[in-house]
């Protein structure tokens, strides 16, 4: 297992910190959780290629966790990512993603699947890890991730 620390920094990015991006690598796994204004470029300076991500966690919506997403699907789209991206969020996930994709002009198309996650506790179950979500109190519906290796 292997965890990147693409963006740590707050509401605000600072010169040395972008906004919130982690990815967990495991086995064929490459998990993003968060997705913050900043990413795509922290994605270059770590030398890592983000059309290796499988999935995308995101803990809620408000902007500095999720202002990449429109960059970093676009990039995707326009490498040619072949597979299904699944993302997984809280309560209004689904209304949220179909509103960004309406908001931003995507001329390739990329196949994605928006889970919204309803209940606390395990939400992904493979033969290597699961993955659990636990809803937390902030402004807005928010989830903690759990990575589980067995």
């Amino acid at each position: 297992m292997e965890i990147t620390f693409l963006g740590t920094s707050q509401a605000t990015p600072t010169a040395e910190k972008g906004q919130t991006a982690v990815l967990l690598t495991y086995n064929n796994e490459n998990i993003l959780i968060d997705c913050g204004e900043g990413t795509q470029r922290q994605f270059k300076i770590a030398k890592l290629n983000p059309c290796k991500i499988t999935r995308i966690l995101i803990t809620h919506w408000h902007g500095d966790h999720v202002l990449g997403l429109p960059g970093l699907l676009q990039t995707l789209a326009l490498n040619n990512y072949s597979r299904v991206l699944h993302i997984y969020g809280p309560e209004g996930t689904k209304y949220f993603f179909n509103l960004l994709l309406r908001t931003f002009i995507f001329k390739e198309k990329l196949k994605a699947k928006i889970h919204e996650i309803t209940k606390n506790g395990a939400f992904l179950e493979t033969k290597d890890f699961s993955l659990e979500a636990y809803h937390m109190k902030h402004f807005v519906p928010c989830l903690a991730y759990s990575f589980i290796e067995k």
